[in-house]
């Protein structure tokens, strides 16, 4: 009889320590945030984590068929990080802006990358465009713009900061060497009180030609200081091809 009662001890201590690591194992799981569909208005649909009806947290938004964000809200609107698509038809042209990076109140605003790509009716990508840095109030506050398109000279490049401005428009071929050698179809730079701009093309007057000579001289004296900004120039004109 006592070896039974022992036994019968053991095996409802052994249940009772099983229900109990049962117990604390499931405490531990977090649960899956619950998700909702949302209608916002007519056109304007969510999808995603919801606080007092209103987005909150991770989710999708669409209006229509071709916008759309996807990433996190605050109190209904975009804050946190997200990834925006906008295509639309302009003047008989498609559009299609994306934008991934950090949102506040609705804006672009942080760190995040803006492409904007027009392409004609026919195919022909007319421009394509890319915006990296840091944005506030849903512009580009520090960082570079790159724009190539099927104009004269085809790329556009462009560093912006509080401190300084770099702008050049020219070939994105061996872009330290044309700079270098004065070949880009013109240069501009600010720093402070500092204004030098130059052109290949012959200036009206002697004494602008004089300047001109002057800054481009100026310009490649600090050529050490722009090549970083000239070497994102390049890297980054290759991420708008015209196809």
């Amino acid at each position: 009889m006592k070896k039974l009662t022992a036994l019968t001890l053991g095996i409802a201590l052994s249940a009772s320590l099983t229900a109990a690591t049962l117990t604390a194992g499931t405490s531990n799981v977090k649960a899956a945030p619950v998700k909702e569909w949302v209608q916002i208005s007519a056109g304007v649909t969510y999808y995603g984590e919801v606080g007092n009806g209103i987005p909150n947290g991770r989710g999708t938004i669409h209006w229509g068929e071709h916008k759309q964000y996807a990433g996190e809200f605050v109190n209904g609107k975009r804050e946190g990080t997200g990834k925006y698509i906008n295509e639309y038809t302009a003047d008989g042209e498609q559009h299609k802006v994306v934008y991934n990076g950090a949102w506040k109140q609705d804006q672009m605003d942080g760190k995040g990358t803006s492409t904007h790509r027009v392409t004609e009716a026919d195919g022909t990508v007319r421009s394509n465009e890319i915006q990296t840095g840091t944005f506030k109030g849903g512009l580009l506050q520090t960082g570079y713009d790159v724009i190539h398109a099927l104009a004269d000279p085809d790329f556009s490049f462009t560093y912006v900061s509080p401190q300084e401005t770099l702008h050049i428009m020219g070939s994105n071929l061996d872009m330290k060497a044309s700079f270098k050698k004065g070949q880009m179809f013109s240069a501009d730079y600010t720093k402070g009180p500092i204004r030098k701009s130059t052109s290949i093309f012959p200036a009206d007057t002697a004494a602008d030609q004089r300047k001109n000579d002057a800054d481009l001289k100026y310009l490649k004296s600090i050529q050490s200081h722009l090549n970083p900004y000239i070497e994102e120039f390049e890297r980054l004109s290759k991420q708008v091809p015209l196809k």
